[in-house]
């Protein structure tokens, strides 16, 4: 019985597996039929095999060979059969396959290949065809090889077929070698060991090799030849005449791409596409209008940009991807790039990141009316030469949780003069892991100057302390006057933040305005985006009078008698700025206490906050030397009390706040707490404080 023990199927077969069969038995049995293998291999000598047949019915073998038998050819239920192969004086192999029926009309099909005194490699299937696209999961085969010599991959030769231009073979001349991969998603398949192991002398053995393979982009089919030859220069293969050949070829031929037109057809198509090559949650029912597709927004006759470009009619405006399934290595669907008129973009995943790395690709940075991108929790830790491309209408950047290991790579790319129209910078949470609080015990730096957790930089670091280039990297941030929005919480930078003289430099330097004047403040409601609309915030234009003090909450002073002059002007349009659950020490600057928008930051939480019990890498506490989120206090901001019309209060920066945010009831601080938490948690499943 030692054979029915290697039976592995799958399923659990009854106690009594000889006994006559009952209803239960055609629940463990698929089909009420199964065979313990699916082929086998032998040599030139024959002999015999063994094989498990499960059933829980009649069944019966067929073969037309004779130089095979199998004992039992029929039987009702479950037995042990027995194989015997005769021995073969031919040079070259021969197959078959024996054919099991059962009585209900179910078969199953075992193949039996049997080697020559030559040296051959088999392949059950010599043609195999692929689909253009599909799940990462499925864009794999297996092939069954069986040989008696050991055997490699050699050379592979790549073409397309079908009826493309010269121009388009030029354009697509890329994409036609290198798409079949190794079970491990790189391209080495030449040289590979096929893992033919020939321990028991010339006995043939078989393997299934698996192939991974990309998607093809091309209106064209792409084949590819694979050569496998043997290991040892000194093997002769034959082939199934008995004549000498020097290898065998598997082709496989993946079938071409739809071809995409530049019209609204072809954005659901591409829609499709993307969402297919994702493997995205989101379902685009291709028999409805596209117009009811989730996620999906059409440009409509009374759009601004469809009075300009009529042929924006109809087509895609925005789209959401989410939960997608791309792997290390891979990018975002090339078919991005035919959403012509694409304004808004997103892709996001609730899977770990933190050790994914996937590419963003060129073909979004083509997109010419693009003006809001969120790519989040995606793995990008470098943004392609291209991206620049998108400066030009770029209104809204969202990269959170991403991995991201230095300040700098992005802002060499993404900055002001670049990205001139740009108006909110979402970095926060670029963090690949969510266990280091301690920077000091991560011993020595990778070469690119960030520490290393479990083989993977700890995510995006930076010291930021005056001469570094972490600094200047957070200068050109800080000096960005036109952002409305600059989130870098959660992540692992140190040191301490620019102070009001350093920022005053720094302003000088990037040739912008170092203190707040009249050209900041407006009448004219519409301004409110670039500019400080009615007299909430006139303290600044006070010059010398009504100093104002920051205390804390127990009547310690933070900063002293400070006049509006000594403000510097740092992001002055900037609506929310959070730096908190970093590493930041020193001290909090009077550009962050004094700050006309500071009371929209909800600072306690979202800048005075920095991580819980953290440790810099020098080994210090982390968190403000003047300044916590449990002690701060608005008295010095707005008072205690409303003050009516009056914008100035002697001891007060910016009294009306009071009225907008305080006597009116708007701010709620656990709310606000708590929908920060919910969005962190979202975003990048960690311990939060």
């Amino acid at each position: 019985m030692k054979y029915m023990n290697k039976l592995t199927l799958g399923i659990v077969l009854a106690a009594g597996l000889f006994t006559a069969c009952s209803d239960k038995d055609d629940v463990d049995i698929p089909g009420g039929l199964a065979l313990d293998k699916k082929e086998i291999a032998i040599g030139p000598q024959g002999g015999t095999e063994q094989i498990a047949i499960a059933a829980s019915q009649d069944w019966v073998a067929n073969t037309s060979e004779p130089w095979l038998t199998l004992s039992p050819a029929n039987g009702v239920g479950s037995v042990e059969g027995t194989i015997k192969v005769d021995s073969t004086l031919s040079n070259t192999l021969r197959s078959t396959e024996l054919s099991f029926q059962g009585a209900n009309g179910q078969s199953r099909k075992l193949t039996i290949t049997q080697f020559g005194y030559g040296k051959q490699i088999f392949l059950k299937d010599s043609v195999v065809e692929i689909e253009n696209s599909d799940s990462y999961d499925n864009r794999a085969f297996e092939s069954l090889i069986s040989a008696n010599v050991e055997c490699k991959i050699g050379k592979i030769e790549y073409s397309f077929e079908g009826d493309l231009t010269d121009a388009e073979k030029a354009e697509n001349e890329s994409e036609r070698e290198g798409w079949l991969l190794n079970s491990k998603d790189e391209d080495k398949l030449t040289g590979m060991n096929l893992g033919i192991v020939l321990d028991r002398k010339y006995r043939p053995r078989t393997v299934n090799f698996k192939f991974r393979w990309a998607m093809n982009v091309v209106p064209a089919v792409r084949v590819a030849k694979v050569h496998l030859v043997p290991i040892k220069a000194e093997d002769q293969l034959v082939d199934a005449d008995g004549n000498p050949t020097d290898d065998v070829i598997l082709t496989v031929r993946q079938k071409a791409a739809p071809k995409i037109e530049d019209n609204r057809a072809g954005d659901s198509l591409s829609l499709i596409m993307i969402n297919q090559k994702l493997g995205s949650i989101a379902t685009f029912d291709s028999s409805d209008n596209m117009r009811n597709w989730s996620g999906v927004t059409l440009w409509e006759a009374t759009d601004d940009l469809v009075k300009k470009h009529p042929e924006a009619l109809g087509r895609v405006r925005s789209v959401k991807f989410s939960k997608f399934n791309l792997k290390s290595g891979e990018t975002l669907p090339k078919e991005v790039g035919n959403l012509k008129f694409l304004e808004s973009f997103s892709v996001a995943s609730n899977e770990n990141n933190q050790i994914r790395e996937v590419n963003l690709g060129d073909e979004i940075c083509s997109l010419k009316y693009l003006k809001n991108l969120t790519v989040q929790a995606y793995g990008l830790t470098q943004l392609p030469d291209s991206f620049i491309n998108l400066g030009k209408s770029l209104e809204s950047l969202n990269l959170v949780s991403n991995n991201f290991n230095k300040l700098s790579d992005i802002t060499d790319i993404v900055n002001e003069k670049n990205f001139p129209k740009l108006r909110n910078l979402i970095l926060y949470a670029q963090r690949r892991t969510d266990v280091v609080t301690n920077i000091a015990s991560l011993g020595e730096m990778n070469a690119s100057g960030v520490y290393v957790y479990n083989n993977y930089p700890i995510g995006l670091y930076g010291k930021v302390n005056a001469g570094t280039a972490d600094r200047q990297a957070l200068l050109k941030l800080l000096t960005w006057d036109k952002l409305n929005t600059l989130e870098l919480s959660y992540c692992f930078l140190e040191g301490e933040l620019p102070t009001d003289e350093e920022m005053t430099e720094a302003l000088e330097a990037a040739g912008k305005a170092t203190r707040y004047t009249k050209s900041d403040f407006s009448t004219n409601k519409e301004d409110y985006l670039d500019k400080l609309v009615g007299d909430t915030c006139k303290w600044l234009l006070s010059g010398w009078d009504n100093r104002v003090t920051c205390k804390h909450k127990d009547g310690s002073v933070v900063s002293a008698d400070v006049y509006p002059l000594q403000v510097p002007r740092v992001l002055p349009n900037c609506r929310q700025l959070s730096l908190n659950l970093n590493f930041f020490t020193g001290k909090v600057p009077n550009w962050i206490l004094f700050h006309p928008h500071l009371v929209e930051w909800n600072a306690p939480t979202m800048v005075f906050n920095q991580q819980p019990k953290g440790k810099n890498s020098d080994g210090a506490a982390v968190g403000f030397s003047n300044m916590t989120d449990d002690s701060y206090s608005y008295d010095y901001y707005y008072g205690t009390k409303d003050p009516g019309s009056n914008w100035e209060v002697p001891g007060v920066a910016y009294p009306l706040y009071y009225r907008t945010y305080v006597a009116a009831g708007d701010i709620d601080e656990a709310a606000l707490m708590a929908k920060y938490r919910s969005c962190l948690l979202y975003t990048s499943p960690s311990p939060r404080d």
